[in-house]
């Protein structure tokens, strides 16, 4: 068994892991933006829509460039941590 392997498996699942929630957490945020916005359409005069409209920054373009930032952002942690795991020697202690 290759210790530095499994110690390079391990970090690249729990770095995934990581930015998988941010996502999940993103697509949270987006469906609470759409939530909130509409209460808003419901409840301002329709002659006032383009207004709400035009303040809404979180665009499906938006969400798109944050999603891939973190999903950017996760690929290279999981490198850096692929190049750093070389640095060491690595070895199973079994007590």
């Amino acid at each position: 068994m290759n210790a530095k392997k499994v110690l390079n498996d391990s970090s690249d699942k729990e770095i995934k892991s990581l930015f998988k929630t941010m996502l999940l957490l993103l697509e949270d945020m987006r469906q609470d933006h759409i939530f909130h916005y509409q209460k808003l359409y419901d409840e301002i005069p329709e002659e006032y829509h383009s207004v709400i409209r035009a303040a809404d920054h979180f665009t499906p373009d938006k969400l798109a460039w944050i999603r891939k930032r973190i999903l950017d952002h996760g690929n290279e942690s999981v490198r850096n941590m692929q190049k750093e795991i070389e640095n060491f020697k690595v070895t199973f202690k079994f007590n």
